[in-house]
């Protein structure tokens, strides 16, 4: 399948979107964004700000001080992905509705704390050990575009755009050893089996 824009590269390796709650919730994309982006934030603050407070004098007006390191922020990615069924004549909605799942509160009438949010995720691209390592995380905001549909109105091309925060770890509570293997995953990927 070819794609008019020079944005998305069809490498061999996918990048990929996956439940860490439900591995069987996933989404691979057909044409691999460009490039990608990882934001990484560390707070430095000028000691002044915090010596200009009512109350406080400072002892030496003369001395200045430098910068002061005061945390690091969770990584953050954003990722375009498109979907094009164009030339099958395939609906888009199937890989759209997966993006959907894996941004909504997934049990909202649970008694488990746990599933009363959006799905912890996994990002990777490529199966190799030399591959990108795994982005842990949960999707922050999710945008989806439709740009071409057929004459019964179903949306064959969409591109969506993933708004990603680094999440190790949801809650404190104690969880069964849910395990999402990179390496266990098929090497291959069919358009079916996003629709299982």
């Amino acid at each position: 399948m070819s794609t008019s824009s020079g944005q998305f590269n069809s490498a061999f390796a996918k990048i990929w979107i996956a439940s860490i709650d439900r591995p069987e919730i996933e989404v691979r994309a057909q044409y691999n964004p460009k490039e990608l982006q990882i934001d990484k934030q560390i707070t430095w603050e000028d000691p002044k700000e915090r010596d200009n407070q009512r109350g406080v004098r400072r002892s030496d007006l003369s001395i200045q001080t430098d910068l002061e390191f005061n945390g690091v922020t969770k990584r953050s990615m954003q990722i375009e992905l498109l979907f094009d069924g164009y030339e099958n004549g395939e609906s888009v909605e199937p890989d759209v509705q997966v993006l959907e799942v894996l941004s909504t509160v997934w049990n909202p009438e649970a008694s488990n704390e746990d599933e009363r949010r959006p799905h912890h995720c996994l990002v990777g691209w490529g199966l190799a050990e030399d591959a990108m390592r795994p982005f842990c995380c949960v999707i922050e905001a999710l945008a989806t575009k439709y740009t071409m549909w057929n004459a019964n109105g179903t949306p064959l091309r969409a591109v969506c755009t993933v708004k990603l925060k680094e999440a190790q770890r949801l809650s404190r509570a104690r969880r069964p050893n849910l395990r999402y293997d990179v390496k266990q995953r098929p090497p291959s990927w069919e358009r079916s089996r996003r629709r299982a």
